[in-house]
């Protein structure tokens, strides 16, 4: 990048610097808008053009002319400063839809969630619902209304990989493009720092779909934080639940008795999702009658550094420290490592001398249901399969049998992973909550107001069917939105809604190919309890803890 000239003014006998600086436009200044944002003063809040000097607007009218300038590729004219905004970075690869860019009224909002490599089950998911969501609303309501008139406004949504430098990701979306809103981050540790360093103090409003973790609760985000996933404070309750069952069907199955301990280990990623759930699941965690603390050698807890932090990072010591141990049971409280790192890494390496001790069941939350523990539990891994349970928010309802019926018509027959409801209600309840404003002038204020209008009012479900009725209900003043993922019934003061638990098993379909599956029962938010009953997971087992009857299917070391 070449050097850049500054004019200097001498006043009262002292050299400092005017207040517009002049630029030599001969130079380059920059190559990206970051590097603008870099030079600070009167260049802080500029953006990079064409010609690749720092510019504050005053060069479009329409968005088609910087769609022309940069070649077709996604652009916008940025208002009110009239400055020509690409879109795409190295991180934001893609945008949906593209074609209605072209029009000066399209919204732009973000999306920010580990979009490959890894993590990318992760976050995949999530961008496949919010997809779908966009499409049935340009498909069924040709956009969004505006109060007062006959149009519409297009919504597309631009989508960032936001691992490698989330900070970056952000404000790329807050002060470059200046997106009123962002789905996302995914993660909560991304989330927390997003929302502090950039998004609260830029006035910006995020959505996240699967940031679970208790801290982001009690966050200072002045409304501008809001989740359709529960807190892991609530996930937590299905999990102790999980564990004192198994504990129960371990026992039967080995024909210990009372005074036979059992052994449980714990592995925790060392970010605010890993932290915090531990710490909401050890409030309550009861085995062999006592607490965590209270078991002695009997409990081993284990943590690790987030791999997207330290990525070279051994798991090995690790993996060591749980074989020893011998658990019966293994809460592996992380994300993808979890299962190739942690879960792989015990199986791989658990003992084969005789006596052959029986292998831990597992008990997977949210975080861990992903596609790379389907790859791991497929045919011929029957006995893994049997000793893996897990938890996520929601349940499968009616009105999520018509969505995963609708995900798979249009991703091609792909099954909805991970998040990819609550992402789906958090597009729904995004565009409702700018019609719900009016449609105009959209800040993450805003946002806000539009959505604490999502409760206390007429009842309308998520998809389709409902688009209309809910444009006509907020002209008039509140909804009471139901979605995918469960009722989303919000506290406004704090942006989140309880949700229903699911407790889930894996089994094989038609096709001899690993599924997740809801296994009957489920952690009811209402009644504060476990209920139902576990038929889906080929054993009933035995007799759970409060709140319903069940068990995992086989113990560890038994045959396939």
């Amino acid at each position: 990048m070449r050097s850049y000239g500054v004019a200097l003014v001498l006043a009262g006998g002292v050299l400092i610097a005017a207040c517009n600086a002049l630029v030599d436009t001969s130079a380059d200044q920059c190559e990206t808008d970051s590097d603008c944002q870099k030079l600070g003063g009167a260049l802080a809040n500029s953006v990079c053009t064409p010609d690749k000097v720092c510019s504050h607007g005053g060069d479009c009218t329409t968005n088609q002319q910087c769609l022309d300038r940069f070649g077709g590729n996604p652009a916008i004219c940025r208002q009110p400063d009239g400055t020509c905004v690409k879109l795409l970075t190295d991180d934001c690869q893609e945008v949906y839809p593209t074609d209605v860019l072209a029009d000066d009224d399209t919204i732009v909002l973000g999306f920010m969630g580990p979009l490959k490599d890894e993590f990318a089950s992760n976050g995949v998911p999530q961008w496949e619902g919010i997809q779908l969501a966009v499409n049935e609303f340009e498909t069924f309501a040709k956009g969004l209304p505006v109060a007062g008139s006959t149009e519409r406004r297009h919504v597309a949504v631009l989508a960032c990989h936001d691992i490698d430098n989330p900070i970056g990701v952000a404000e790329h979306l807050v002060n470059t493009v200046r997106v009123p809103a962002i789905f996302g981050p995914a993660f909560s540790g991304i989330t927390l720092d997003v929302a502090t360093q950039v998004t609260v103090p830029k006035g910006t409003l995020i959505m996240s779909s699967s940031a679970t973790s208790p801290a982001i609760t009690d966050l200072d985000d002045n409304g501008l934080v809001w989740r359709t996933c529960p807190s892991d404070a609530l996930q937590a309750v299905p999990l102790n639940f999980l564990v004192a069952d198994e504990e129960n069907t371990i026992r039967s199955d080995l024909g210990l008795t009372s005074s036979d301990p059992i052994r449980l280990a714990m592995a925790v990623k060392g970010d605010a999702y890993g932290k915090g759930l531990a710490d909401a699941v050890l409030a309550n965690l009861k085995f062999n009658g006592k607490n965590a603390a209270a078991n002695g050698n009997d409990f081993l807890r284990q943590d690790y550094p987030d791999p997207a932090e330290q990525p070279g990072y051994d798991f090995a010591p690790l993996v060591n420290e749980i074989v020893s141990q011998k658990p019966h049971i293994v809460l592996p409280l992380g994300t993808t490592e979890a299962i190739t790192k942690v879960i792989q890494g015990v199986e791989a390496n658990w003992p084969t001398s005789n006596p052959v001790p029986p292998k831990p069941h597992y008990i997977v939350p949210d975080g861990g249901r992903l596609d790379e523990l389907l790859a791991i539990t497929g045919q011929g891994n029957d006995d893994l399969r049997s000793r893996v349970l897990g938890t996520i928010p929601g349940r499968t309802t009616a009105l999520f049998s018509s969505f995963k019926i609708n995900f798979k018509a249009f991703h091609q027959n792909k099954d909805p992973g991970a998040y990819a409801d609550t992402a789906y209600d958090s597009f729904y309840l995004m565009s409702y909550a700018i019609v719900a404003q009016g449609g105009k002038n959209l800040s993450g204020a805003a946002m806000n107001e539009g959505l604490k209008k999502m409760v206390g009012g007429t009842t309308i479900t998520a998809g389709t069917n409902d688009i209309n009725a809910a444009f006509k209900a907020l002209s008039a003043g509140p909804i009471d939105y139901e979605g995918v993922s469960g009722h989303l019934n919000f506290d406004v003061s704090t942006g989140e809604a309880p949700s229903d638990i699911d407790i889930w098993c894996i089994v094989l379909d038609s096709k001899n190919q690993a599924v997740y599956t809801s296994s009957g029962q489920y952690y009811d938010s209402q009644g504060g309890k476990v209920t139902g009953t576990r038929t889906a997971c080929g054993s009933t087992g035995g007799t759970g803890g409060t709140g319903g009857t069940g068990g995992a299917a086989g113990a560890g070391g038994a045959p396939n």
